[in-house]
């Protein structure tokens, strides 16, 4: 099915416009994609650092876990929408490499899982801001949560990464 939907986007005339080396326009797009693309996870790890770090107790002690996430969140949130519109610039621009590619499939559905962790985070604190320091039961939840989740952002980010280097297809 992913096969499929791969060439069919080979064929589209945006893969065909992004995929053209002798435009001018194309040199620019891909790779100002790939830049952008990695600011955006500079800042998503910047923020799921902080937050999770928080509820490990490592970082950020001043202030409440609601409080950081008020300051954080909105960053993470756009970061990922960034992510989101660069990464498919990618995908269109090369279907083969990215949508058959092992890493990228790891990528998405490690994605998938730790945005559910990041968005029950949030709905937490905002119905309860003290949610996750409220009682010993849940800082222990919060902290297995934020293991997961600081090693789920690093696989991540290495799946990510391995996209350029492995030629492994899952059939």
């Amino acid at each position: 099915m992913l096969e499929g939907f791969s060439e069919w986007l080979s064929s589209t005339p945006v893969n065909a416009f992004l995929a053209d080396t002798t435009k001018l326009s194309t040199w620019l797009i891909v790779p100002m994609s790939q830049t952008i693309h990695i600011v955006g996870v500079a800042v998503v790890m910047i923020a799921v650092g902080m937050l999770n770090l928080r509820l490990l107790g490592v970082a950020g002690r001043r202030q409440s876990f609601g409080q950081m996430t008020t300051q954080y969140m909105p960053w993470l949130w756009g970061a990922l929408i960034v992510l989101f519109i660069t990464g498919v610039i990618q995908t269109v621009a090369e279907p083969g490499r990215e949508i058959l590619n092992v890493g990228f499939r790891i990528k998405v559905v490690l994605l998938a899982v730790v945005i559910a962790i990041t968005a029950i985070y949030e709905k937490r604190v905002k119905t309860d801001p003290n949610y996750w320091e409220a009682t010993e039961e849940r800082k222990q939840t919060a902290a297995k949560l934020a293991i997961f989740s600081l090693v789920l952002w690093v696989g991540i980010a290495v799946a990510g990464r391995m996209i350029a280097y492995l030629d492994m297809r899952l059939e």
